[in-house]
């Protein structure tokens, strides 16, 4: 594993939103607190009901977030890509992680301790006032995805994430994961995803370029069908 001066930890925290536009010497005191952190891809980080001991920074890769049923059965919350940080919600409302976090990838992470964050949060307004835009910010997602979830059928799921996953240019839509954990992140069942996407094909909207890469044949109805 590399390791990190305190420089580069502090640079790569100033690439995240929760941290950009920081003063510098704020920047060099948060990265005295914080560590590197790297997994390979399938292991898990933390598991549902693990004490909150901090929140992560992902500077490499793709984790999964997931709950699991009493019945075995997964439910993909979220996916969290390079850039963007993860479970700083658990810090003020829950004592203990909701969730499961598993790379989907070698993942490289800069895990935030809570307790010296939440010291140092009590004394930094412009910290303070970064941390309020950062969960606004979340929770408008959250918002997004209980609508998707409750209002919207598989249809008009499918197509939102194949719009929001579209290249503008060409219209490719890579799939990076199998159709199980796709339809799980969209709340649909895999057969339901299967005989949607079949209908999607033969209405003219998409077709399969090649295994795990589909082309947006129809932008507009596509759009259309996500409202």
């Amino acid at each position: 594993m590399k390791s990190w001066s305190l420089e580069e930890k502090a640079d790569g925290m100033g690439r995240f939103p929760l941290f950009s536009g920081l003063d510098r010497t704020l920047l060099l005191e948060l990265a005295r607190l914080c560590r590197i952190v790297s997994i390979r891809k399938k292991a898990v980080l933390f598991r549902e009901g693990d004490p909150a001991i901090g929140f992560y920074l992902l500077v490499e890769g793709k984790m999964k977030l997931s709950k699991i049923s009493a019945g075995g059965k997964e439910q993909i919350i979220h996916f969290v890509n390079a850039g963007s940080s993860f479970a700083e919600a658990a810090l003020y409302t829950e004592q203990r992680y909701p969730v499961f976090a598993e790379a989907l990838e070698d993942c490289t992470l800069i895990f935030v301790p809570r307790d010296r964050f939440a010291q140092m949060l009590g004394d930094n307004r412009e910290l303070a006032v970064n941390l309020v835009g950062h969960l606004a910010q979340f929770l408008h997602q959250l918002a997004k995805k209980v609508e998707e979830l409750s209002l919207m059928d598989a249809t008009g799921r499918m197509c939102r994430f194949l719009a929001a996953n579209m290249d503008s240019d060409t219209g490719i839509v890579r799939l990076s994961m199998g159709k199980g954990q796709t339809a799980s992140s969209l709340g649909i069942a895999v057969e339901t995803f299967s005989r949607t996407l079949a209908r999607l094909k033969s209405d003219g909207v998409i077709k399969e370029a090649s295994p795990g890469v589909m082309q947006v044949l129809d932008p507009e109805t596509l759009k259309e069908l996500a409202l």
